[in-house]
């Protein structure tokens, strides 16, 4: 994952299934400088470890179906240029730590981040989003 984190033109991501060796994945500086849209289907790690550093242009991050992953990096937030956080169904805590991360830029006086859960993974984009 490493070398594909380093691809200097690399503005979109979509990872799925085992694309990532269980357990957790952690990313660095010097990764994924260029990307934009991050999307992770049913992976199967439980823990991420990742800084805003690592995402420095990231605009949007999609979960779908990440039942083993506890939570979202908390400081992704902190990516001036994000605008959208999906969630579609991962599990509560991941929900959660997406709610936490727009409530703490809210405090910080950003309004424009926006959150979009769907709670069942057979739910789509349109399908009975619950927008947060």
């Amino acid at each position: 994952m490493s070398l594909i984190g380093r691809l200097q033109n690399l503005e979109v991501l979509k990872l799925q299934d085992d694309a990532i060796e269980k357990g957790q994945w952690e990313t660095s500086e010097g990764e994924f400088l260029q990307l934009k849209f991050l999307e992770l289907d049913a992976i199967q790690i439980s823990q991420w470890n990742a800084s805003s550093d690592h995402f420095p242009i990231l605009e949007r991050l999609v979960l779908r179906k990440c039942q083993h992953l506890k939570s979202i990096p908390p400081n992704l937030g902190d990516i001036l240029t994000l605008q959208i956080i999906e969630v579609h169904g991962c599990r509560n805590s991941v929900i959660q730590s997406a709610k936490q991360i727009q409530d703490d830029q809210i405090d910080l006086g950003n309004e424009e981040l926006k959150v979009i859960i769907t709670r069942s993974p057979l739910l789509r984009r349109f399908g009975g989003n619950l927008q947060a």
